[in-house]
């Protein structure tokens, strides 16, 4: 029998410490993309897999599904993650989360998290997996499922931002609005997807294809937090020309757009409609009309898609698009 690998033989041959070669395993982030790739490649070269005393001792007894996020408390992110933890609660997984701050701990993550032994299948939400890394997912037979973002070859759940901007558009125009306004989070790191660009350009073209104009004194990309919105709106509504309505590219937003209008003594929807994005559990306590992109069955679906891969991994890749929907309440 071929003796295997260990950490020594992977140090030895990349040319690094073995203290390199651990952080590399627990902390993929702090090492230097080049250092990182170098000791990957060797550890595919001799077919290394991670068997440390301390990892067995760990997975023992458990089973751990993990999700890879974009550092948010975004409450969309929030209640995505609560259906994938609800899903798991009634099977003999735990639920291990590592969010993302940067594209270097992205990276790491996604070129590690295959070979480390840690966990038995991830779901991805909202972040770009590179051509290579879906290469080192498949050659490990590692069971992956991705939420928002696509790649033919790899399970996925499948939310059209630009169809729910579009959408927007398409129903404040239906209710007889004639000025329109956007509300959105700018500077969204490289790493991560665009939504809100992507539901701004949906809702911008639809206007413009209907003969609406989106005048820019009515658009606003802000910081993220309630705050931001808040000033953002209100800068919005003090213009000569203020809008009808407002599509805001999340629920969270559309509250601070009510907020904004009440500090202003304006009333939803008669001086100043909106429509949100998401429809999370705070949208229909509040009473805002929005769009509905299926956050707990997305999260529900994933889990069952992994779960399959792991029962059989060469199960059918599957691409699942949920319908997104106006839910009208109050707002708009």
């Amino acid at each position: 029998m071929a003796k295997k690998s260990t950490i020594y033989d992977v140090a030895s041959l990349a040319g690094v410490s073995i203290t390199t070669v651990s952080r590399v395993l627990n902390s993929p982030g702090q090492v230097a993309a080049a250092s990182r790739k170098k000791i990957i490649d060797v550890m595919k070269e001799l077919s290394f897999i991670p068997k440390a005393d301390a990892i067995a001792r760990a997975r023992k007894d458990f089973k751990r599904v993990g999700i890879l996020t974009p550092f948010s408390t975004a409450p969309s992110f929030v209640q995505r993650i609560r259906s994938i933890a609800g899903a798991l609660s009634v099977t003999d997984f735990e639920l291990i989360t590592y969010s993302v701050a940067s594209e270097d701990q992205l990276s790491g993550y996604l070129s590690m998290l295959p070979i480390s032994n840690r966990i038995d299948g991830l779901i991805v939400i909202a972040l770009p997996v590179k051509e290579d890394e879906i290469e080192l997912f498949r050659e490990y037979d590692f069971p992956i499922v991705m939420i928002e973002i696509s790649h033919p070859s790899v399970s996925s759940i499948e939310i059209d931002n630009y169809a729910g901007g579009k959408l927007a558009a398409e129903y404040l125009i239906s209710k007889g609005y004639k000025s329109f306004g956007f509300i959105g989070e700018g500077g969204q790191p490289a790493y991560s997807l665009h939504a809100t660009d992507m539901r701004f350009n949906g809702y911008k073209t639809t206007l413009e294809q209907n003969g609406m104009v989106l005048s820019d004194s009515s658009v606003s990309f802000h910081k993220y937090g309630m705050e931001y919105s808040v000033d953002s709106v209100k800068k919005i509504l003090m213009d000569d020309n203020k809008p009808d309505a407002i599509f805001a590219s999340s629920d969270l937003q559309a509250v601070g757009v009510i907020k904004a209008a009440r500090e202003m003594n304006l009333k939803v929807p008669e001086d100043i409609a909106v429509i949100g994005f998401d429809d999370i559990d705070l949208a229909d306590y509040m009473g805002i009309t929005t769009i509905n992109q299926s956050l707990d069955q997305s999260g529900q679906t994933a889990v069952e898609l992994l779960l399959e891969q792991m029962k059989d991994n060469s199960h059918a890749v599957k691409h699942i698009s949920y319908q997104l929907k106006v839910i009208e309440r109050y707002s708009a």
